[in-house]
């Protein structure tokens, strides 16, 4: 009888290792799944009907540059952008210079020139 229970134990454990088995097979797939994206749907609609909004959403790239300025200039801007902190308009050095930029463009040739006439160049 002991021999009986012996190959019973082991139909038993085999059963169990081949349940095992089929459960982790079960529960890792084989191949993985294909993920479903619209973007092929996407690119074939931006290219058929133009769209205004991408072109606002767009960033325009940032350019890093170094550029020397005396202290006296470097202490107004300093005083400029704590002027309007205090008044609660919170401003970076960087938009000042951006700002100054603008209103130079918008002078004219020979306001422009007088103006740089002024400003002494640095070395």
């Amino acid at each position: 009888m002991p021999a009986v229970r012996k190959n019973s134990a082991r139909k038993i454990a085999v059963a169990a290792a081949s349940s095992e088995a089929a459960s982790v097979r079960t529960l890792v797939p084989d191949t993985p799944e294909a993920k479903k994206t619209g973007g092929n749907r996407r690119k074939r609609l931006s290219k058929a009907f133009s769209r205004p909004l991408d072109k606002k959403l767009r960033q325009e790239q940032v350019v890093r540059d170094r550029f020397t300025l005396p202290e006296v200039e470097y202490a107004r801007l300093v005083e400029l952008k704590k002027n309007l902190s205090d008044q609660g308009v919170d401003v970076k050095k960087s938009q000042l210079v951006r700002a100054g930029l603008l209103l130079l463009s918008e002078l004219a040739d020979d306001a422009l020139k007088g103006l740089l006439e002024k400003v002494p160049s640095v070395d």
